[in-house]
């Protein structure tokens, strides 16, 4: 399935990113310098979207960042809960992006 992705004009701080998304249950899986991937566990078997685990990918360029996330399993149909998860971390960050820069 593809991945949910959108693009910020600034640059956001990646501690706080860290931060930000470890209170919402995502946990690091990985970390460099220009990007960082982070994971929400979940269930394999499940007939709810909201359920299956999640990769969310922070990627930081010059002066923007950007967002994705996607389904951290095989997914044999949509069923638009991952829209939704995408959704509510837009408006999280949008809410809170002074605590993010």
């Amino acid at each position: 399935m593809k991945a949910k992705t959108t693009s910020f004009d600034q640059l956001l701080d990646k501690e706080k990113c860290v931060n930000f998304f470890v209170r919402y249950g995502y946990y690091i899986h990985t970390e460099d310098e220009g990007a960082l991937v982070l994971k929400k566990t979940g269930t394999l078997f499940t007939f709810s979207g909201e359920k299956i685990p999640k990769e969310l990918s922070i990627f930081f360029k010059d002066n923007s960042t950007e967002l994705s996330l996607k389904y951290d399993a095989s997914v044999l149909f949509d069923t638009g809960d991952l829209q939704k998860e995408f959704d509510r971390i837009l408006n999280l960050m949008r809410a809170n992006m002074n605590r993010m820069v």
